[in-house]
């Protein structure tokens, strides 16, 4: 479709936000307008009997009938898809005493001339996925089913055609239409293009929808590069993450090393611990002869001396700067 033909496709969705939203995420080259032969491309077979027992059924059936339209796409695998056809049909129920059946039977009797008018039967707006179903544009249907075009039909017939024999087809025409254009019916169609087989790992098969269009290589290109951003951005929350966790292990090690060292230096850094060695030996020797009020008496002296530092000092002088033995 040419950017005329896209703007006509927008004009028709003007006051639908639902449609615009739809018809945007295309690019015109996406969107093809299929113009389908109205006539039928073979002659309608089928034995006087056989065509009996149909005009019997469209008249006196208290069954309900069914009219159905149905469509197929195929796609090349070799250019990216998972399906090669997608596929669906619409279905109209004729139900007893609809006026459809009556003209029909009298199309069939050869009692009618004109054209067989069947409302709301042909979607003329369809999306073709990646997918196996084909369905109708809904976006641009607002009444549903109901937005569906009207069409005529008609079971033409010439016996000119093999040797006086009569030869019938059927013809299909929309409703309304002029008369240049009747024998044509026109289909827009939305094509969702997919990535080749060989980024089908980058892409990934099976996705539809907006997120899978593209113009061939810059869709591929794009999704490329996303993929890319989305490493770095992740590659960079890593190294920031690991940053702060050496900053925290080192940070909490120099900590613990330096919060205790004013505690135990005094106690680590003295110049002689002689008398202290041998105050701690006599508790022991006292406590194993059972002199329990000794050993009080000194073991006192070690704890005035553990919260003493001036006289802790006095005690671990060196024994060459000492003058004399200092007492508690």
């Amino acid at each position: 479709m040419d950017r005329l033909g896209l703007k006509a496709v927008l004009g028709q969705g003007q006051g639908l936000q639902a449609a615009m939203q739809f018809i945007t995420l295309y690019n015109y080259e996406d969107i093809v307008t299929a113009m389908i032969e109205g006539s039928s491309g073979s002659v309608w077979r089928i034995s006087p009997p056989s065509r009996q027992e149909v005009i019997k059924e469209l008249l006196s059936s208290r069954a309900d009938l069914t009219l159905r339209l149905a469509w197929n796409f195929q796609r090349d695998l070799g250019k990216g898809g998972t399906v090669e056809h997608s596929f669906d049909k619409h279905s109209v129920p004729l139900e007893p005493g609809n006026p459809v059946r009556a003209d029909m039977a009298s199309l069939l009797l050869g009692n009618r001339t004109e054209p067989v008018h069947v409302p709301n039967f042909f979607p003329n707006y369809l999306r073709a996925p990646n997918g196996a179903e084909a369905k109708p544009v809904s976006q641009l249907f607002k009444g549903g089913e109901e937005d569906f075009l009207n069409i005529t039909l008609s079971l033409k017939s010439d016996r000119s055609l093999n040797g006086g024999v009569n030869q019938e087809w059927w013809d299909i025409a929309i409703e309304g239409c002029a008369p240049s254009s009747c024998g044509v019916l026109p289909m827009v169609i939305f094509n969702d293009k997919v990535s080749p087989p060989s980024l089908g790992f980058l892409a990934g098969y099976g996705g539809q929808g907006p997120g899978a269009r593209g113009q061939g290589p810059v869709q591929h290109i794009t999704i490329i590069l996303m993929i890319i951003v989305k490493w770095s951005q992740a590659l960079q929350i890593l190294i920031m993450g690991l940053y702060v966790s050496v900053v925290l292990v080192i940070g909490k090690f120099v900590r613990g090393f330096f919060s205790e060292i004013s505690h135990s230096i005094m106690f680590e850094e003295l110049p002689c611990v002689d008398r202290i060695l041998k105050l701690c030996t006599d508790i022991f020797l006292v406590r194993e002869t059972g002199e329990l009020e000794l050993e009080e008496e000194l073991y006192s002296k070690l704890i005035f001396l553990y919260r003493s530092p001036e006289t802790m000092i006095k005690w671990t002088r060196d024994n060459n700067a000492q003058d004399q033995n200092p007492g508690i």
